[in-house]
């Protein structure tokens, strides 16, 4: 398997998204305040708009590529569009995305919990691909849930469904949750693409960490460097997997595929690709190299730290994905219970933006949060929310609540923040 990333993306869209003439003049003349001259929320959805996926596929696919496609993800009809020939096609998508406009086999499946349909889509992928040689796969978060099958015998749906569910509500990091759906499935961790008879090219539209291609819905056609006994280890830790544990430790349960002949593949974009169309767009920006993961408390404090650090007229621009633990039944996401750890510790007047790209934050219903600090606001309602996962309530009481159809995109999440 070869594995390629395409270094000149992010250039082209600096080229794309350059400010407008008018634009520098003002900011040049109001150096203390140049990011409000565009404002966070401009910021955000340029983007946005400039990291649309079936923009950037079409610059790293070739004519030369096989033409009969399988697309998987929140992505997936975006990423087909972005494909100007083709022969046959099949496309997973999450109930609510964007279906294709080109003609294409379409199956909808759950997200984030698996469904029945998630399996129904999960047969008839397979019975695709086994009717076809070679394939050119475009892959997209949100398909570890939208399409699945239980590797039998020695795992059914059930075991699928309630340890994806308790694995989410857990707190476990997202690659720990993809090595545990891979060794259970009959899709992921490279066997879809093992059951390729020709050859295999898979371009990858990611919501992982930067170069963890295998995580992006959970690897379906990548080698996987995980092992049964790295999946036993989380589920022991998390707890309450005796059952599965049991039938990973049996012997005769295959491992994941460790390689996959006549495969190549190759980056579209990813969460830096975000980071940079929006430090492109911002004037005077600030952008963190890496991206932000680990605990949300732990998020909130870095970014407060580093927004303290940098001048006013600057914008700090960082992306990424913090966990978030389930404590209750409340309605919030990522981007609103970060909002709100923010406000809790911001000491000094700052304007922010929290956005998912995928215009989803958890069960929110919204895309995300724009906040003017300090905010009067009852500090220990806010934790008391916050403690039952109902970090929404709070953050559209002391900010102002984003919403957007479901974009297309899904890069993670894209953060700017400033001193005011």
């Amino acid at each position: 398997m070869r594995v390629i990333n395409v270094a000149d993306v992010v250039l082209l869209i600096e080229v794309d998204h350059e400010v407008p003439v008018a634009d520098r003049e003002v900011a040049r003349h109001e150096n203390k305040d140049t990011w409000s001259v565009i404002g966070l929320k401009s910021i955000y959805f340029r983007a946005l708009e400039a990291c649309a996926p079936e923009q950037l596929v079409g610059r790293v696919w070739r004519p030369d590529m096989p033409r009969d496609v399988v697309a998987i993800g929140k992505c997936a009809g975006a990423l087909l569009d972005g494909i100007s020939d083709f022969d046959n096609a099949f496309v997973a998508i999450p109930e609510g995305y964007r279906e294709p406009r080109a003609k294409a086999q379409v199956r909808k499946g759950g997200h984030p919990q698996m469904t029945e349909a998630s399996f129904a889509t999960g047969r008839a992928l397979l019975d695709f691909v086994d009717a076809h040689r070679d394939i050119l796969f475009l892959i997209s978060g949100g398909g570890s849930a939208c399409v699945e099958l239980p590797l039998t015998p020695w795992f059914g749906e059930r075991d699928v469904i309630e340890s994806n569910d308790r694995l989410i509500k857990s707190g476990a990091s997202i690659g720990e949750i993809n090595c545990v759906r891979k060794h259970l499935s009959a899709i992921k961790g490279g066997r879809l693409g093992a059951r390729v008879r020709g050859r295999s090219v898979t371009l990858i539209y990611s919501d992982v960490s930067s170069g963890a291609l295998a995580d992006v819905a959970s690897g379906p056609t990548l080698a996987d460097p995980t092992t049964r006994r790295d999946a036993i280890k989380i589920l022991e830790r998390v707890g309450g997997f005796d059952r599965i544990v049991t039938k990973l430790l049996d012997e005769e349960c295959p491992e994941t595929i460790k390689h996959i002949e006549d495969s190549t593949v190759q980056l579209i974009a990813d969460n830096d690709t975000l980071t940079a169309a929006a430090a492109s767009i911002a004037p005077r920006a600030v952008r963190c190299e890496h991206q932000i993961e680990g605990d949300v408390s732990e998020a909130a404090a870095f970014l407060l730290d580093r927004v303290s650090k940098i001048e006013r007229g600057q914008v700090l621009v960082a992306g990424g994905e913090p966990t978030v633990v389930m404590r209750g039944q409340g309605k919030g996401g990522r981007c609103s219970e970060l909002a709100v750890r923010v406000a809790l510790g911001a000491t000094e007047p700052i304007e922010a933006l929290f956005g998912s790209s995928d215009g989803v934050d958890g069960n929110s219903g919204v895309a995300g949060i724009r906040i003017s600090l300090p905010a009067a606001f009852d500090r220990t309602m806010a934790e008391r929310e916050l403690a039952g996962s109902n970090s929404f309530a709070v953050a559209a009481a002391i900010g102002e609540p984003l919403t957007i159809v479901p974009s297309g995109n899904n890069l993670r999440d894209l953060y700017l923040l400033a001193r005011s």
